[in-house]
């Protein structure tokens, strides 16, 4: 094909260079648009069943999105950290009877007030009525803190580059903080939040399969792996994993033909007591017995039909196992701390119909918990410091529990002094207050143990009494509750209080909120 010599070769460069500029532009535009269809608005479509605290940033993302797109008569929202999520049980709640207002958790672990600081527009944006900000010591970043001439010295330089390496700034707000910080963080750091700041697909591939992966194990799969035990809860307790004690004897609301359970040992010999109902039961009146020895160990079946005899009508079961039982060291349980016999895991609906609503914030009461409730004092005391203090400096798992308990011992000797995070949370404070929206400070229950590290310290008093001066004077709400919970078995360490523990301080909390709800918005 010969070129047509009445066009000017400049002018086929100019068309072709337009051409080329006009396709790119389109090929940008249409990424970034699918990106955002795809990955931010059909992404959250998809149902979410995944459990309590199991993929928090997933559901995190997911609940603000929840909230945004509903109202409620009256709303409180619940922020903070995982001592949030931890202090109190909005389900339990909710269903108390003549509630004037609906609790929902705005919350993810290691919520920093920088963080809430960055949430607060999307905060706002959820339609709340109040906001309660559950507040603890452990939240103000003292890994970033140094007693230094009398006072604390917080390093801020190192502040700013390992905060934009953190989960919330690369997958929530990565924008603006590089927009915030960009001058002082290295190269690697700025290139990473860019591309996130394109792109939600970049931000979202940490957890991108999590509520894929969960709807897959429950729809297509026996329930042998699961996050949660989910199924029927023996009387005796169960333990999150789904391990039972040597016994455990529950009610069968669903029989399958098949079930599994999972054995440590090999050659394990189970005794399976089948009752009529819930009665016969107490009475100890089994309407047939059978024992059964498993050879393999791990997943086994379990079929209903080869234990009862002429299918008779039961609907309580108990299993009890009579050859030796593991631990929960050995089973991987617990780690630290006294020592414990299980029996056998149980599927993750065993006996259960499969319950597949939404409980990425909704907490349950298991063994793990409960059994801390049952011990003595001195045998928790015992219990906890194997568990939380021994050699807490070298463990990696107690690393940043190691350094708050230090930042608690050296507040006894210090000045106090206002600094970054401190100051976030004023700002969050002056935010609301602008907004005309009721906020509210808790702080919340403290394990008394570690409470008394740095109790009646000045840092302290000045401390409380720097926000709760800066709330009241806008007309704000400041509640401590820092000794609120005395028995030290309702905390599982030193800022978490156990399912019972949370039972127990929901009254106190709801109470205190009172006559906030009861108030008309300024």
């Amino acid at each position: 094909m010969e070129t047509d010599p009445t066009i000017p070769i400049n002018k086929i460069r100019f068309g072709l260079k337009w051409k080329v500029f006009v396709i790119t532009c389109s090929l940008l535009g249409g990424i970034f648009v699918l990106d955002r269809l795809l990955f931010f608005e059909f992404y959250f479509l998809f149902p979410n069943e995944t459990e309590w605290d199991s993929s928090p940033w997933y559901n995190f993302l997911h609940k603000t999105k929840e909230l945004q797109s509903t109202k409620d008569k009256h709303r409180t929202i619940i922020t903070g950290s995982s001592v949030a999520l931890y202090s109190v049980l909005p389900d339990e709640l909710n269903q108390r009877d003549n509630n004037k207002t609906k609790y929902s958790f705005f919350s993810h672990v290691a919520m920093a007030p920088t963080d809430l600081y960055y949430y607060k527009e999307n905060l706002l944006d959820s339609h709340p009525d109040l906001v309660v900000y559950i507040h603890n010591f452990a939240d103000l970043q003292w890994e970033y803190q140094e007693p230094i001439d009398g006072k604390f010295q917080f390093n801020e330089v190192k502040w700013v580059k390992e905060f934009g390496d953190r989960f919330p700034a690369k997958t929530i707000y990565p924008t603006t903080y590089l927009k915030d910080h960009w001058t002082e963080l290295p190269r690697k750091t700025i290139s990473k939040l860019a591309t996130k700041s394109l792109f939600y697909v970049s931000r979202f591939r940490v957890f991108f399969w999590d509520p894929i992966e969960v709807y897959i194990d429950n729809h297509f799969r026996s329930g042998r792996k699961y996050h949660l035990y989910q199924g029927e809860k023996p009387k005796e307790g169960i333990w999150s994993k789904g391990w039972t004690k040597e016994t455990a004897t529950l009610l069968c609301s669903e029989k399958k033909s098949k079930e599994s359970i999972f054995l440590q040992k090999p050659k394990t010999k189970l005794k399976f007591r089948f009752y009529s109902d819930h009665n016969s039961s107490l009475n100890q009146k089994p309407m047939e017995e059978v024992e059964r020895t498993f050879e393999r160990a791990g997943w086994n079946d379990l079929e209903w039909s080869s234990l009862v005899k002429n299918q008779r009508e039961w609907t309580v079961v108990q299993i009890q196992v009579l050859s030796e039982l593991s631990s929960a060291k050995e089973v991987n349980l617990i780690r630290y701390g006294r020592d414990e016999s299980v029996g056998i895991r149980l599927s993750h609906f065993f006996c259960k119909s499969s319950k597949l609503e939404n409980r990425s914030y909704s907490r349950g009461s298991y063994w793990d918990d409960t059994r801390l409730v049952t011990m003595t004092v001195p045998d928790f005391q015992a219990d906890y410091f194997e568990r939380m203090i021994r050699d807490a400096g070298t463990r990696n798992e107690l690393w940043r529990l190691h350094f708050v308990r230090e930042a608690k011992k050296n507040a006894n000797s210090l000045t106090f002094e206002p600094w970054l995070e401190f100051n976030r949370i004023l700002t969050i404070s002056d935010y609301f207050y602008q907004q005309k929206v009721p906020f509210v400070l808790v702080m919340s229950p403290e394990n008394p143990i570690e409470f008394a590290f740095y109790k009646d310290s000045k840092w302290r008093k000045d401390w409380v009494s720097s926000l709760k001066s800066h709330l009241e004077t806008r007309g704000q709400t400041f509640i401590d509750h820092t000794e609120a919970v005395t028995d030290v078995r309702y905390f599982f360490d030193p800022h978490h209080l156990t399912y019972e523990g949370a039972r127990f301080y929901n009254t106190i909390f709801s109470k205190s909120l009172e006559p906030k709800i009861l108030l008309p918005n300024p």
